[in-house]
């Protein structure tokens, strides 16, 4: 494949430069050539952008790579569907041959000039989309896990935990279950419409959970029917105008850029408005390597706010490899406002895994091969949009029907919201699962009730055209709130956005 975009070379050229590394008909070659090349710069390398796909049909039944990934035995073996092989980019960035990664590594899977063009063209214009709504929202879409009832309770409860804790209160949530008797499924024969359109507004994040093939992603039970959440045709329907998601996914296979087929991924990079960039799996991926990959990534976004993509998924690898009682503690003055999701729960996730698993399951292991399971297709460069921090001074106790001032002071100036919401974990008044499914209009009438308030749990909203500095507004809480609520502020400027929260208990005169 022909150079690197020159627009895209000029962008980055304003921080970064460039060496360019022919690629090879073998990925052994190719490793010693970037090696080689690393060894040769005088400043520290940022990252290593690979450009083209790993496996590209050039007549019928015939394969070439343009650029090959790096195909390893896989280390752990549970049931029949592991299979013997998986395929990495990561040791591209390994250079002390450790077995982790040293450097950031993100490939861009294009078949051609022109798509590699269009993909690396997708980084500048993402960094130069206006801040909104898009830029706090995080899209959450879960599967059935088929683990078995125990095991399934036990992931699903600490998943929800990792992302009630672990993404910040101010941080909208639209949550999408594939599950008839979930109060966050929608009209399940209107499933996948529900979730897309959702992430179609934009987003930081689209975190899938569940479980995956090649190009498609799982299926539901409705009635007596199998239906799918996500094939690969489906990825045209995502157009995300605002701010495309950062793709997330937690699942097996979906990451296999290596296959025949382009893969799951590849289908939502090649979309013109898709995510992106998608962080996935090769090959079968397990519920606690992905939970300790996941929570670490949490880690690095939301509270060490790692500016650029491939770092961040770089430094989250870095802390799985190592053992827990390796891993540097953070000083106490660094990011106060933070914690480490992975300690707080890297307990209770250990006891569940050695539970679950075999007692002569390796769980290091597991760590380690999702290291090299989970691949970033995508710019490494690409930076993350962070905001800045709203001060606020909120009564931490109020009375419901009572008028109370919000007071704070953001560094941007822009457009002012404030929010009074409950807390994540909290579930809105009127909200009942169905005990069974039956499939009546009944039954889709209450599933849309529940998923439209479990996604939505704003009760009151100021909006203010403009602030500078300082602000004070008056909140109305709602007659009958009661328990714990958030209030929360965003700032949106022409380039630049500030939020903040702070907890607030509301009780009944």
């Amino acid at each position: 494949m022909e150079g690197i975009s020159s627009p895209w070379k000029a962008y980055r050229g304003l921080e970064y430069q460039f060496v360019e590394v022919d690629s090879a008909a073998s990925s052994q070659d190719l490793r010693k050539s970037i090696a080689k090349t690393i060894a040769s710069c005088k400043t520290p390398v940022q990252a290593i952008l690979l450009c083209g796909d790993a496996a590209l049909e050039v007549s019928p039944n015939r394969f070439e790579s343009l650029t090959p990934g790096i195909v390893l035995d896989t280390a752990i073996r549970l049931n029949d569907s592991t299979t013997k092989q998986l395929c990495t980019d990561a040791l591209y960035g390994d250079l002390d041959n450790d077995g982790c990664p040293d450097v950031a590594v993100g490939r861009l899977p294009a078949k051609t000039p022109q798509e590699l063009a269009r993909m690396l063209r997708r980084s500048i214009d993402y960094e130069a989309i206006s801040p909104g709504p898009w830029n706090d929202t995080v899209h959450v879409t879960a599967g059935v896990g088929g683990f078995g009832f125990l095991a399934d309770t036990a992931i699903e409860t600490v998943t929800r935990r990792f992302l009630t804790e672990g993404i910040p209160p101010e941080f909208h949530m639209n949550v999408t279950v594939a599950s008839c008797t979930s109060t966050y499924c929608p009209n399940p024969w209107k499933l996948q419409e529900a979730y897309i359109d959702r992430i179609n507004q934009g987003g930081l994040f689209w975190v899938y959970i569940g479980h995956g093939q090649v190009n498609h992603l799982d299926y539901y039970q409705v009635a007596d029917q199998w239906l799918p959440i996500g094939q690969a045709s489906d990825a045209s329907k995502f157009r995300c105008k605002n701010r495309p998601p950062i793709a997330l996914m937690l699942a097996c296979f979906t990451g296999a850029f290596d296959a025949k087929v382009d893969c799951f991924s590849e289908h939502l990079l090649a979309q013109p408005d898709g995510p992106i960039a998608v962080v996935s799996g090769s090959r079968v991926t397990m519920p606690y390597g992905l939970s300790q990959l996941s929570s670490e990534l949490l880690n690095g976004c939301f509270r060490d706010r790692i500016p650029t993509l491939g770092e961040l998924v770089l430094q989250a690898k870095r802390r799985v490899w190592i053992d827990d009682e390796d891993i540097p503690v953070k000083n106490e003055g660094e990011n106060p406002e933070g914690f480490d999701i992975r300690k707080r729960y890297r307990k209770i996730v250990t006891d569940m895994a050695q539970a679950l698993n075999p007692s002569d399951h390796d769980l290091t292991l597991e760590r380690r091969e999702h290291v090299r399971l989970m691949n970033l297709l995508g710019d490494p460069l690409l930076k993350i949009p962070y905001p800045k921090p709203i001060v606020l001074d909120v009564p931490s106790k109020a009375t419901s029907g009572q008028t109370i001032q919000i007071k704070g002071h953001s560094r941007v100036a822009g457009k002012l919201i404030v929010e009074l919401a409950l807390v994540r974990d909290r579930v809105p008044e009127g909200v009942t699962a169905l005990r069974t499914y039956q499939a009546t209009q009944e039954d889709h009438n209450q599933m849309e009730r529940n998923y439209q308030s479990c996604n939505q749990l704003t009760v009151y909203r100021v909006e203010l055209p403009s602030v500078d500095g300082d602000f004070e507004v008056p909140l109305q809480i709602p007659e009958n709130s009661s328990g714990r609520h958030v209030v929360c502020a965003y700032v949106y400027g022409q380039q630049d956005w500030s939020t903040g929260s702070h907890k607030m208990a509301i009780r009944k005169p």
